[in-house]
């Protein structure tokens, strides 16, 4: 029944499909299986069932999202201007998926409740995103902080708040981020700089 050379990325890519199609509580892995023309055994070579599969769509998903994250952490700039780039990406990551892809990111909200270890990895490398940049940032004496890792938790929550839906609409929403990270650098610079 396998016509079709299979591998893990062909498959997330007809989940996809079919969760847009379905959405995510309706749709099955019998319904992956019929997209791809294979059998259900097929899938679960790759995957260990539908739970295991819907968190490597949320994975990937988070993954995509943040991609943008790679090259700030790899801009030529100072700790400062990276950490602003840095959580204006994080805010507006999320609200460009809602606008641009409103089907697939409801559906990923939805999948989102059911993966938070997949959820709690993602904060978690964003936070370490930050703290890298305030290691930078201390390396450079931009920042001081003697607890790089708690300061960029800190960073992390304070900015959180623009990543949930409900803030999406606001009409000060730009100035708002912008206002918030800027306090927040403000906070994170040496005083003697």
């Amino acid at each position: 029944m396998d016509r079709i050379s299979l591998d893990k990325e062909v498959i997330l890519n007809a989940t996809e499909e079919v969760i847009r199609r379905y959405g995510p509580e309706k749709a099955n892995i019998s319904d992956v299986a019929k997209l791809l023309k294979v059998s259900h055994a097929a899938l679960y070579r790759y995957f260990n069932g539908k739970n295991d599969l819907w968190n490597a769509v949320t994975e990937r998903w988070l993954s995509n999202l943040h991609a943008s994250s790679i090259d700030i952490l790899k801009e030529d700039n100072s700790a400062d201007i990276k950490l602003f780039h840095l959580l204006e990406d994080f805010a507006e990551a999320k609200r460009l998926s809602a606008v641009n892809d409103p089907e697939m990111f409801g559906s990923y909200l939805k999948l989102a409740q059911n993966s938070m270890d997949i959820i709690e990895k993602s904060i978690e490398e964003g936070i370490n995103s930050i703290k890298n940049i305030i290691e930078q940032g201390i390396a450079e004496g931009i920042f001081f902080e003697d607890f790089p890792y708690q300061a960029a938790r800190a960073v992390y929550l304070a900015t959180s708040v623009f990543i949930h839906p409900n803030s999406f609409n606001d009409p000060n929403r730009k100035q708002n981020i912008e206002a918030v990270i800027n306090l927040l650098i403000r906070g994170l610079k040496n005083p003697k700089k």
